[in-house]
């Protein structure tokens, strides 16, 4: 899989702009604030139908105009035409080959993994940050896990309006019953989807891992399921669907009185994180920052393989302007894997991070001011 055209009209700051890119390594050279990131944006956003740096879609739209439209062309089994239009009148409109589709059918046509310096803080970040990350991977290869992760985060937020409400008028707390049989059905979908994934997961960080520290270091990527309390050494045995709703049930039923208290839901997969751990140590607490970003740029590795386990195809990987943030050790671990694997595109400020064969084999580009040379 890898993206052989993309256009840009009116996003950001591109007035129009097409690219032909190559499926491997495409380098894209430029001085801040002149249009590197938001390339990436455009890409992830045909990836994902949303962008990672804001919620609100007219903040895609270049200032002087009234519409925004990605396109691109995606290599497969046959090529695949990906469109997305942005409007600040209309809602967003979403196309798979000059077909209107819903964001659930859009999402999984081109897979990425996106790693930027706001990714090298994904250990020591908060756990909604990894919650995050790992919903990403997950609803890209499989849109039953999108579908059920909405359906959820709907039930939490009308959970949410209830228990506020109930805090005036104790009556309605008859209607709690219909919520938690909601809440803890999905909830207990999302927990085991994420358990599995992460169980492979860790294997495939394990092995990137070790490669990386010279077989010196284990890293351990372990699911913090909410009812572990954030506790990367907490141990389970049965992570079945039925162990997993009884589980839930009991704590929803002790923690009711501070839920309404609180006015909003306390337990949950909403409430799950991930934890690091180096040599069965907490990365996130006593990990030295090298030890940190090995951590990430393994998982982020990994993520790609899975990717290729479930789909048959790798996915583009995305870096933005992380290379600067690697030494010399890592930069060149990670182009070795990429290069013989994976369209890879990169922006950088200079071409300091790569040597001559590295770009032998690549197409450079130059942006200046929203054009791209």
């Amino acid at each position: 899989m890898w993206i052989k055209t993309i256009r840009l009209e009116n996003f950001r700051n591109y007035k129009s702009q097409t690219v032909e890119l190559n499926p491997g390594l495409n380098i894209f050279v430029g001085n801040n604030a002149q249009g590197k990131t938001n390339l990436l944006e455009a890409m992830y956003v045909l990836a994902l139908s949303k962008s990672y740096r804001t919620t609100r879609d007219v903040e895609l739209i270049h200032h002087n105009a009234s519409t925004a439209k990605v396109y691109g062309r995606i290599q497969r089994l046959a090529d695949v035409d990906l469109d997305l239009n942005v409007s600040r009148t209309s809602p967003k409109k979403l196309l798979v080959n000059n077909k209107t589709v819903t964001a659930n059918s859009f999402v999984g046509n081109l897979h990425a993994v996106l790693f930027t310096p706001d990714s090298l803080q994904l250990v020591k970040g908060s756990p909604g940050d990894r919650r995050r990350f790992l919903d990403i991977q997950i609803c890209q290869i499989d849109p039953v896990y999108r579908n059920t992760l909405l359906k959820y985060e709907r039930v939490v937020r009308q959970r949410n309006r209830l228990l506020k409400e109930a805090f005036e008028n104790r009556r309605i707390l008859s209607q709690l019953p219909v919520w938690n049989r909601q809440l803890i059905e999905l909830g207990t979908k999302i927990m085991v989807r994420r358990y599995r994934v992460l169980s492979r997961l860790n294997e495939l960080s394990n092995r990137m891992h070790r490669n990386i520290s010279n077989s010196v270091e284990d890293l351990n990527v372990v699911y913090c399921p909410f009812f572990t309390k954030g506790d990367p050494y907490h141990n389970y045995d049965d992570f079945s669907p039925s162990f997993l709703e009884n589980l839930f049930f009991e704590e929803l039923n002790s923690i009711q009185r501070e839920e309404m208290l609180r006015g909003h839901t306390m337990v949950g997969p909403h409430r799950d994180d991930v934890c690091f751990l180096i040599n069965d140590v907490d990365t996130k607490t006593f990990g030295s920052q090298g030890q940190q970003r090995t951590a990430v740029l393994s998982y982020m590795l990994a993520e790609m393989e899975l990717m290729r386990e479930e789909t048959g195809e790798y996915p583009v990987v995305m870096l933005d302007d992380v290379m600067s943030e690697l030494d010399h050790t890592r930069r060149r671990f990670l182009l070795s894997i990429l290069n013989s694997k994976v369209q890879t595109i990169i922006t950088t400020t200079n071409m300091g991070s790569f040597d001559g064969t590295t770009l032998k084999s690549a197409s450079i580009f130059q942006i200046q001011s929203g054009e791209i040379h």
